[in-house]
This record gives structure tokens, sequence and C-alpha cells, in this order.
């Protein structure tokens, strides 16, 4: 591990400039460029609180900010493990003429979809304002779960990447489950209104403790649930670690596979 980061160290400019390329080539001959990245998620989010809020009157207090909150922490790892997993086979050009530590390319996909994630929650704390919800100093706990949030994902996108190199169904697949798990996620609604034998399945839901842990600081003014948290913190440790463990043990083979 020390080898290899100090071999992802001295690749350092390189990275760099993958991320910026990647934010170039994301925004290029778009007039309203970054703002896309706040500007989707709100019209997906405006129109999830009127179904919700008005038509199906869902009884949350200050539902836009519930969903905001829930639907960013969603975002993080959804969207960077979707568009990471293709981040291998998207640079194979690179990687037959060159030679570059791989795991920089879901790294840089990975890093540069964050910045989008950083803009959308300073979005949120925007709203945050506007309806003048209360900052207390909980708020700082966002950054721990943020960096939770980034090497869960940045794991989730390694194994995603190696199984994609192999079987390009895999793509399509996550973003199936992805669809499927989103409404099993408590991003429309809170837990505490789902009948107590669903709960059990609901705990089943890795992504749940990220949401609740992201959700606690900004719509309730807590510091996260202590077990929600270290469940949270106990899955990041080892979805980051396999994915560094599955990425370094297949990349010799890619070149093989990569057509």
């Amino acid at each position: 591990m020390n080898e290899r980061s100090r071999e992802l160290l001295r690749y350092r400019d390189f990275l760099v400039n993958m991320i910026a390329a990647e934010l170039k080539l994301r925004y290029r001959d778009s007039l309203l460029g970054f703002l896309w990245t706040v500007l989707n998620p709100l019209f997906f989010l405006l129109i999830l609180a009127a179904v919700f809020s008005k038509i199906l009157r869902v009884q949350v207090p200050n539902y836009t900010i519930f969903l905001l909150s829930g639907l960013t922490s969603w975002l993080m790892i959804q969207q960077t493990v979707v568009i990471a997993t293709g981040s291998i086979v998207g640079n194979q050009g690179f990687i037959k003429k060159i030679y570059v530590p791989k795991i920089v390319f879901p790294l840089a996909n990975v890093l540069a979809r964050y910045v989008d994630h950083l803009l959308l929650t300073i979005v949120l704390f925007g709203f945050m304002a506007a309806t003048r919800m209360p900052a207390t100093w909980s708020l700082l706990a966002v950054v721990p779960v943020v960096l939770m949030h980034f090497f869960f994902s940045l794991g989730l996108a390694l194994i995603a990447c190696v199984l994609y190199v192999r079987v390009k169904d895999v793509q399509h697949i996550i973003s199936i489950l992805f669809q499927a798990l989103f409404y099993a996620t408590p991003i429309l609604y809170s837990a505490d209104q789902l009948p107590a034998g669903f709960r059990t399945v609901f705990r089943l839901n890795p992504f749940s403790y990220f949401v609740t842990c992201f959700r606690a600081p900004i719509y309730a003014g807590t510091l996260p649930p202590l077990n929600d948290f270290l469940i949270a913190l106990g899955l990041t440790v080892v979805v980051f670690a396999a994915g560094l463990i599955v990425f370094h043990r297949y990349e010799k083979d890619f070149v093989f596979h990569l057509t």
C-alpha cells in the first residue's frame, strides 16, 4: 500500500489534469455549465416535493429540507458509482499506450463528481438559510460523513470498474439496482413512518445509514445517531478496503479484456 501510495503521489499532476479534463468535458458547449449540477437535482426535488407533500400529503415538517438532504446523500453515492463504473473502459486509449497507475482513472472520476456534490451541498445550506432553519455546531459532523460517502462510493466504484471491464452489462445492472434501492432508502419518507415489520428490512439497506447520518445534523440539528454512524463507518472501511484489494488484484488483466 505504501508503494502504491507513493506511485500515485508521483502521478498527482496527471490526476489533477484528469479531474480538470473531466469537468471541462462534462460541461463543454453547455450554456449553463456547472449550473446543471444544481438544476437537475433541484428539478427532481421540486417534482418529488410536489407529489409527496401536496398530493400524497406526507406528514414531515419542512419537507423540502428533509427531502433535499436525503437526496444529496443518495446522489453522492449513486451518481458517483454509476458514472465511475466506466472509467477504465472509457480511458482504454491511455491504458493501452502509456503506463499510468490505473486507479488514477476511477479516482479522478470520483473526485470530479464530488466537486458537483459539494456544490449541491452548498445549495442545501442555502435552502436551510432561506427557510430559517437553525444552524448548530452539529453541522460540523457533515464533514466526516461526506468523507465516509466519498470512500464508500470509491470502494464500490473500484469493484464496479473491475466487473465492467469483464462484463459490459454491469453498468446497466448497477443502474437498475440503484433505481430499486432508491425507494427502499429513507429519502422520500422517514424510517419512523414505516410499519415495525418493514423497519427490520430497512436496516438491511446499507445506504440508509449514510442518509440518516447526513440528514441528522442538517434537518434535525443533532449529531448522527451513534449506532448508525458506527455502522456507516464500518461499511466504509470494509467496502473501501475490498475495492482496493479487488482492483489491485485484477488491474494487470485489464488490457486483455479491453477492446
